[in-house]
């Protein structure tokens, strides 16, 4: 006959009594992972972001380098543009004082009486009409010379106007280029910055999984040493198989009892009373039936030989249609396992498969 005992020492807690620690715990670290996760992917989504922009900073830094060039070629065309200019000028000057000599030495030789002398000096008259003639023509080749000169010095002007008016175009697309250039490198290094601080927020959460993991294994070490005192505290009679023989299992049940040695064989994923157990296993949607099996679990109604709440026993070898084998816990007091044999169905409610 089964008995029901007093509520459990420390010594007999139920070995499975840190399952909702473990979950908890697992719980916060899926959480954590999930952060994590999340953290790696902007600071990925950050990191590409930067490279982009770094490549966009390179193509402007070549197209400012360019720009520069041709700033830098354009100045030097002004420089030998205004220097032709100010020699074209200087030449002007040089050709218009000389003019103005020219037409002063005619006012001379006008105003003194010296052709009149020469006309009537017979042997220095010719000298003095090759003189006079000389100076006309210097005089119109002057002329010509600064007409040539005055026009030259217009287009050397307006040609400095045109490649001054060139150079302050390129000059304003090299200062845009630079603006855009630091704009670009800033934006980098906040990318880049952004990316920084979302991995050391990762590697954060990274130490706090990592603790979590720890204390889920500190968890169930403690569970496993838990286990083990409530397999070393169960008093095993016959060959029966010790407590959780086929490693460790789910055990909602308490301590001692048959439906606790019972799950400790088997995955038990109902609850209940023994006597229960045959309507929550079909609810489960477990195979039943009447016939023992090795490994089934058989389940005894209240009552008779056994107590109001039932009884459970594991199958552990068939004799005939009515006959078998159980290791059972809790059929002569609680934390004993034994091992009888059963020669009919007599109380069986049903073989769990």
């Amino acid at each position: 006959m089964a008995i029901i005992a007093s509520p459990l020492s420390q010594r007999q807690a139920r070995a499975d009594s840190f399952d909702d620690q473990i979950a908890a715990l697992q719980q916060e670290a899926q959480s954590i992972t999930g952060q994590i996760g999340a953290l790696q992917q902007l600071s990925s989504g950050a990191t590409a972001q930067a490279a982009a922009v770094a490549q966009q900073l390179q193509q402007t830094q070549q197209q400012t380098a360019a720009a520069q060039a041709q700033l830098d070629a354009i100045n030097a065309k002004l420089a030998a543009t205004t220097a032709a200019l100010l020699a074209a000028q200087a030449e002007l000057a040089a050709d218009r004082t000389q003019l103005s000599q020219l037409v002063v030495a005619m006012y001379n030789m006008r105003s003194d009486g010296t052709v009149t002398r020469a006309i009537v000096d017979s042997h220095s008259f010719a000298e003095t009409m090759s003189a006079i003639t000389s100076v006309i023509q210097v005089s119109d080749k002057v002329k010509s010379l600064v007409k040539d000169v005055q026009t030259r010095e217009q287009q050397l002007s307006a040609l400095r106007d045109e490649q001054q008016q060139e150079y302050n175009q390129a000059a304003q697309v090299v200062a845009n280029l630079q603006a855009l250039a630091a704009q670009q490198a800033a934006q980098q290094r906040q990318l880049q910055a952004y990316a920084g601080n979302l991995s050391g927020m990762a590697g954060g959460l990274g130490v706090q999984l990592q603790s979590i993991v720890d204390k889920i294994g500190q968890v169930r070490a403690a569970q496993a040493a838990a286990r083990a005192a409530a397999i070393g505290a169960v008093r095993i009679l016959g060959g029966a198989l010790p407590p959780f023989s086929y490693g460790p299992k789910d055990d909602w049940f308490p301590w001692g009892q048959c439906t606790w040695y019972v799950a400790s064989l088997r995955d038990v994923s109902w609850n209940g009373d023994a006597w229960q157990w045959a309507s929550t296993a079909a609810a489960a949607d477990m195979s039943e039936g009447m016939q023992p099996r090795a490994g089934a679990i058989v389940v005894f109604a209240r009552g008779g030989a056994y107590s109001g709440f039932g009884h459970v026993a594991y199958v552990v070898g068939v004799s005939g249609p009515t006959s078998f084998t159980v290791d059972e816990g809790n059929y002569y007091s609680l934390g004993v396992v034994d091992q009888r044999y059963i020669g009919s169905l007599a109380g069986v409610e049903a073989f769990i498969y």
